[in-house]
Protein backbone atom coordinates (compact mmCIF):
# COMPACT_ATOMS: atom_id res chain seq x y z
CA UNK A 1 0.00 0.00 0.00
CA UNK A 2 1.53 3.20 -1.09
CA UNK A 3 1.30 6.20 0.77
CA UNK A 4 -1.20 8.30 -1.20
CA UNK A 5 -3.88 5.18 -1.08
CA UNK A 6 -2.92 4.96 2.75
CA UNK A 7 -3.58 8.76 3.43
CA UNK A 8 -7.08 8.33 1.72
CA UNK A 9 -8.21 5.09 4.07
CA UNK A 10 -7.31 7.33 6.90
CA UNK A 11 -9.11 10.35 5.51
CA UNK A 12 -12.20 8.26 4.73
CA UNK A 13 -11.87 6.63 8.29
CA UNK A 14 -11.75 9.78 9.50
CA UNK A 15 -14.75 10.87 7.92
CA UNK A 16 -16.82 7.61 8.57
CA UNK A 17 -16.36 8.56 12.19
CA UNK A 18 -17.23 12.12 11.70
CA UNK A 19 -20.40 11.05 10.44
CA UNK A 20 -21.34 8.71 13.37
CA UNK A 21 -20.40 11.48 15.90
CA UNK A 22 -22.55 13.80 14.15
CA UNK A 23 -25.53 11.23 13.51
CA UNK A 24 -25.35 10.77 17.21
CA UNK A 25 -25.14 14.49 18.17
CA UNK A 26 -28.77 14.54 16.31
CA UNK A 27 -30.36 11.85 17.62
CA UNK A 28 -29.61 13.19 20.99
CA UNK A 29 -30.69 16.60 20.38
CA UNK A 30 -33.98 14.83 18.66
CA UNK A 31 -34.33 12.48 21.59
CA UNK A 32 -34.15 15.21 24.18
CA UNK A 33 -36.43 17.36 22.35
CA UNK A 34 -39.39 14.50 21.37
CA UNK A 35 -39.45 13.67 24.91
CA UNK A 36 -40.00 17.22 26.46
CA UNK A 37 -42.53 17.79 24.47
CA UNK A 38 -44.46 14.27 24.78
CA UNK A 39 -43.97 14.55 28.30
CA UNK A 40 -45.36 18.22 28.36
CA UNK A 41 -48.24 16.68 26.04
CA UNK A 42 -48.88 13.89 28.46
CA UNK A 43 -49.04 16.33 31.32
CA UNK A 44 -51.70 18.56 29.65
CA UNK A 45 -53.76 15.57 28.84
CA UNK A 46 -53.67 13.93 32.01
CA UNK A 47 -54.62 16.98 33.82
CA UNK A 48 -54.26 15.56 37.26
CA UNK A 49 -50.42 14.72 37.76
CA UNK A 50 -48.83 16.62 40.65
CA UNK A 51 -45.29 17.62 40.21
CA UNK A 52 -43.22 16.48 42.98
CA UNK A 53 -45.92 14.32 44.55
CA UNK A 54 -46.27 11.53 41.53
CA UNK A 55 -43.36 9.96 39.58
CA UNK A 56 -42.93 10.40 35.74
CA UNK A 57 -44.12 6.79 35.68
CA UNK A 58 -46.98 7.51 36.93
CA UNK A 59 -47.77 9.63 33.57
CA UNK A 60 -47.41 5.80 31.45
CA UNK A 61 -49.81 4.38 33.62
CA UNK A 62 -53.51 3.93 33.29
CA UNK A 63 -53.72 7.92 32.41
CA UNK A 64 -55.37 9.74 29.51
CA UNK A 65 -51.78 10.95 28.19
CA UNK A 66 -50.27 7.79 28.95
CA UNK A 67 -49.41 6.82 25.23
CA UNK A 68 -47.83 10.30 24.77
CA UNK A 69 -46.03 9.79 27.58
CA UNK A 70 -45.01 6.03 26.83
CA UNK A 71 -44.31 6.52 22.91
CA UNK A 72 -41.87 9.60 24.22
CA UNK A 73 -39.99 7.20 26.70
CA UNK A 74 -39.60 4.20 24.12
CA UNK A 75 -38.18 6.73 21.25
CA UNK A 76 -35.48 8.45 23.76
CA UNK A 77 -34.13 5.28 24.19
CA UNK A 78 -33.79 4.21 20.83
CA UNK A 79 -32.01 7.74 20.06
CA UNK A 80 -30.22 7.71 22.91
CA UNK A 81 -28.45 4.35 21.72
CA UNK A 82 -27.33 6.46 18.69
CA UNK A 83 -26.61 9.18 20.46
CA UNK A 84 -24.01 7.24 23.12
CA UNK A 85 -22.71 5.10 20.11
CA UNK A 86 -21.46 8.79 18.60
CA UNK A 87 -20.02 10.01 22.11
CA UNK A 88 -18.17 6.77 21.63
CA UNK A 89 -16.57 8.59 18.62
CA UNK A 90 -16.65 11.52 20.23
CA UNK A 91 -13.81 11.34 23.01
CA UNK A 92 -10.50 9.50 23.34
CA UNK A 93 -10.15 5.47 23.63
CA UNK A 94 -9.67 4.80 27.02
CA UNK A 95 -11.32 2.07 29.92
CA UNK A 96 -13.42 5.02 31.18
CA UNK A 97 -14.52 5.57 27.78
CA UNK A 98 -15.54 2.38 27.20
CA UNK A 99 -17.01 1.57 30.81
CA UNK A 100 -19.09 4.67 30.31
CA UNK A 101 -20.09 4.30 27.02
CA UNK A 102 -21.18 0.74 27.36
CA UNK A 103 -23.11 1.41 30.92
CA UNK A 104 -24.74 4.51 28.87
CA UNK A 105 -26.30 1.83 26.28
CA UNK A 106 -27.33 -0.03 29.00
CA UNK A 107 -29.05 2.98 30.59
CA UNK A 108 -30.64 3.45 26.89
CA UNK A 109 -32.26 0.15 26.82
CA UNK A 110 -33.49 0.36 30.33
CA UNK A 111 -35.38 3.16 29.16
CA UNK A 112 -36.94 1.52 26.47
CA UNK A 113 -38.25 -0.79 28.66
CA UNK A 114 -39.49 1.86 30.90
CA UNK A 115 -41.58 2.27 28.13
CA UNK A 116 -42.53 -0.85 27.50
CA UNK A 117 -43.48 -1.86 30.39
CA UNK A 118 -45.30 1.01 32.02
CA UNK A 119 -45.64 1.39 36.31
CA UNK A 120 -49.16 -0.67 35.93
CA UNK A 121 -47.07 -4.23 35.22
CA UNK A 122 -45.28 -3.78 38.73
CA UNK A 123 -42.04 -5.29 38.54
CA UNK A 124 -40.88 -5.35 35.69
CA UNK A 125 -41.53 -1.45 35.40
CA UNK A 126 -39.51 -1.20 38.98
CA UNK A 127 -36.50 -3.10 37.35
CA UNK A 128 -36.27 -0.76 34.35
CA UNK A 129 -36.85 2.41 35.98
CA UNK A 130 -33.85 2.20 38.55
CA UNK A 131 -32.15 0.30 36.15
CA UNK A 132 -32.25 3.40 34.00
CA UNK A 133 -31.45 5.96 36.27
CA UNK A 134 -29.27 3.98 38.28
CA UNK A 135 -27.06 3.08 34.96
CA UNK A 136 -27.61 6.76 33.65
CA UNK A 137 -26.07 8.26 37.26
CA UNK A 138 -22.97 5.84 37.00
CA UNK A 139 -22.43 6.21 33.33
CA UNK A 140 -22.48 10.26 34.02
CA UNK A 141 -19.63 10.16 36.57
CA UNK A 142 -17.67 7.64 34.46
CA UNK A 143 -17.61 9.99 31.83
CA UNK A 144 -16.76 12.84 33.94
CA UNK A 145 -12.55 12.40 33.14
CA UNK A 146 -12.72 11.79 29.51
CA UNK A 147 -14.97 14.77 28.68
CA UNK A 148 -12.74 17.31 30.76
CA UNK A 149 -9.42 15.55 29.09
CA UNK A 150 -11.18 15.76 25.61
CA UNK A 151 -9.96 18.85 23.76
CA UNK A 152 -13.87 18.67 21.70
CA UNK A 153 -15.56 19.58 25.43
CA UNK A 154 -12.99 20.00 28.04
CA UNK A 155 -13.07 21.53 31.69
CA UNK A 156 -16.20 23.32 31.80
CA UNK A 157 -18.13 20.37 29.72
CA UNK A 158 -16.59 17.90 32.83
CA UNK A 159 -17.53 20.44 35.59
CA UNK A 160 -21.16 20.50 34.58
CA UNK A 161 -21.66 16.60 33.96
CA UNK A 162 -20.17 16.00 37.45
CA UNK A 163 -22.34 19.11 38.56
CA UNK A 164 -25.72 17.29 37.04
CA UNK A 165 -25.00 13.92 38.48
CA UNK A 166 -24.18 15.87 42.31
CA UNK A 167 -27.22 17.87 41.49
CA UNK A 168 -29.32 14.71 40.92
CA UNK A 169 -28.15 12.58 44.23
CA UNK A 170 -28.64 16.05 46.23
CA UNK A 171 -32.36 15.84 45.35
CA UNK A 172 -32.64 12.15 46.35
CA UNK A 173 -31.45 12.71 49.71
CA UNK A 174 -33.16 16.27 50.28
CA UNK A 175 -36.54 15.65 48.61
CA UNK A 176 -38.87 13.54 48.08
CA UNK A 177 -38.24 10.91 44.94
CA UNK A 178 -40.96 12.03 42.77
CA UNK A 179 -39.09 15.35 42.62
CA UNK A 180 -35.68 14.28 42.31
CA UNK A 181 -36.56 11.78 39.99
CA UNK A 182 -37.97 14.77 37.27
CA UNK A 183 -34.83 16.91 38.72
CA UNK A 184 -32.68 14.07 37.40
CA UNK A 185 -34.59 13.74 34.33
CA UNK A 186 -34.16 17.02 33.52
CA UNK A 187 -30.54 17.34 34.30
CA UNK A 188 -30.02 14.05 31.75
CA UNK A 189 -31.66 16.35 29.27
CA UNK A 190 -29.81 19.44 29.21
CA UNK A 191 -26.45 17.37 30.08
CA UNK A 192 -27.12 15.49 26.64
CA UNK A 193 -28.17 18.31 24.58
CA UNK A 194 -25.54 20.48 25.49
CA UNK A 195 -23.26 17.68 24.58
CA UNK A 196 -25.28 17.12 21.51
CA UNK A 197 -24.25 20.54 20.59
CA UNK A 198 -20.81 20.54 21.31
CA UNK A 199 -20.60 17.42 18.64
CA UNK A 200 -21.66 18.82 16.14
CA UNK A 201 -20.37 22.44 16.20
CA UNK A 202 -16.57 21.49 17.60
CA UNK A 203 -14.27 19.56 15.53
CA UNK A 204 -11.92 17.28 17.04
CA UNK A 205 -8.92 19.15 18.00
CA UNK A 206 -10.88 21.98 18.60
Amino acid sequence: MDYITWLTNIKSMRAILRGWVRFGAKCGLIGALFFSVMWMVAIFVDGDWILGKETLSELGGNRPGALFFNSGVITEGFLCLFYGLGLLHAIRKGILQRAGIAILLIASFALIMVGVFPITTGFAHGIASYSFFGMSLLAILILVYPLWKEDRFGPNVGIVTLGSAIVSLAFLFATTVPLAEVVAVICLLIWSSLISILMLTRDEGN
